[in-house]
């Protein structure tokens, strides 16, 4: 009745440990691309209103433009600052880990 199907996995891999100044990076870049996000919205309604001509004073493509570069700010951007953090970390990683090759050899 010992079935094999019924254990659990083993792992031979070390317990995930998440450290703390990762840990505030990761919270702050999220934070940014939040609040990015988030002023991309208010600049797309402005953009809105006045393509709609709901500001009289200002010319109407000046809100097609300012639509345009708030859906830039709103998916391009924090694609690019979430890459530019990955690419730093893995960066980071690699040359800890080089940096532990050299000191053990």
């Amino acid at each position: 009745m010992n079935d094999e199907k019924n254990l659990p996995a083993q792992v031979d891999e070390t317990e995930y440990v998440p450290d703390p100044e990762k840990e505030k990076q990761a919270k702050a870049i999220h934070f940014t691309v939040s609040i990015i996000r988030l002023l991309g919205v208010a600049i797309l309604m402005l953009g809105i209103a006045i393509a709609l001509e709901r500001f009289p004073p200002v010319p109407y493509f000046v809100g097609y433009v300012l639509i345009i570069l708030a859906l830039v700010q709103m998916w391009v951007a924090p694609l690019w600052i979430v890459r530019q953090y990955v690419k730093a970390r893995v960066a980071e990683e690699a040359m800890a880990q080089e940096q532990d090759r050299a000191g053990e050899g």
